[in-house]
């Protein structure tokens, strides 16, 4: 019976790897033997740069080391700002992004989006604004600062405003878009918020950096969000390499491994999903 199982161990094995190899045999790449990811490294703990290294760090990081190596290619990561992402696979700058992207039905429309992690917003004020806003309703008529970029996480602010605040008759919550999650806790340290909303990926290290510093304000608001992988629409050879690769992370463990690594055990997905909607 042990032998039994040991080949069959084997045979699984052999298969997986079979077909990867297929997968990345016919895989278009933009530079032979190279997998490059187009990255915004200013998202901890998703992608920040390394302070001792100068190098990029972090999830997202991590995870497409994982998959580049699972590709037999070399990662190279292309630093780029968040605006530009997505024009960057459009033009052949990279081959994917890896780099905190929400999938939204605007994003589904002009890429392949391949989901990796779930997500959702989480409020927070100053810890010595606690006695003032112990809760998340006493949020109702304050201000909360958030990114103006971040489609979802505005969405999910303003339902749970129509829900929590207008509908049962008490002021609504002013949400104020920022350029980004620093700036809105800047704005937050300087008095001009009275709170803000970020994504929950972000917290544990945030309260890891300052610590302290913050009150959280209860459980996140949503776990309606997903970050996904961001694959050129007519690359479906890519599509499909990279969502066995996904799914075999997670059979093998690499992928709760990384998510222990970085703290965002709450953020798992079960299993890849592509250009899912709620």
């Amino acid at each position: 019976m042990k032998i039994r199982h040991i080949l069959a161990t084997a045979i699984v094995g052999m298969l997986c790897s079979v077909s990867l190899a297929s997968a990345q045999e016919k895989l278009p790449v933009v530079a032979e033997g190279e997998l490059r990811i187009l990255n915004n490294p200013i998202y901890p703990p998703m992608e920040f740069v390394n302070d001792q290294t100068g190098e990029p760090d972090g999830f997202d990081i991590d995870l497409a080391k994982a998959i580049a190596e699972k590709l037999n290619l070399k990662p190279v990561f292309v630093k780029t700002s968040f605006s530009d992402l997505q024009s960057g696979i459009q033009t052949g700058r990279g081959d994917l992004i890896l780099s905190g992207v929400t999938n939204t039905p605007a994003r589904r429309d002009a890429m392949e989006m391949v989901d990796y992690i779930v997500s959702g917003p989480v409020f927070f004020t100053m810890q010595k604004n606690a006695d003032e806003i112990p809760g998340q309703a006493d949020l109702c008529g304050k201000t909360v600062a958030g990114s103006r970029t971040s489609v979802a996480l505005i969405k999910d602010v303003n339902d749970w405003n129509e829900t929590n605040c207008v509908a049962v008759g008490k002021p609504a919550l002013v949400y104020e878009g920022v350029a980004d999650s620093n700036a809105a806790r800047l704005g937050m340290k300087q008095g001009r918020y009275n709170a803000v909303a970020q994504g929950s990926e972000t917290l544990s290290w945030l309260l890891k950096l300052e610590p302290d510093t913050y009150k959280v304000l209860g459980e996140p608001i949503s776990k309606s969000s997903l970050f996904a992988i961001g694959i050129k629409k007519d690359n479906l050879q890519m599509r499909t390499a990279i969502v066995e690769v996904i799914n075999q992370l997670i059979d093998d463990g690499t992928y709760s491994a990384l998510l222990e690594k970085w703290n965002l055990q709450k953020n798992a997905i079960d299993k890849e999903t592509v250009n899912r909607t709620f």
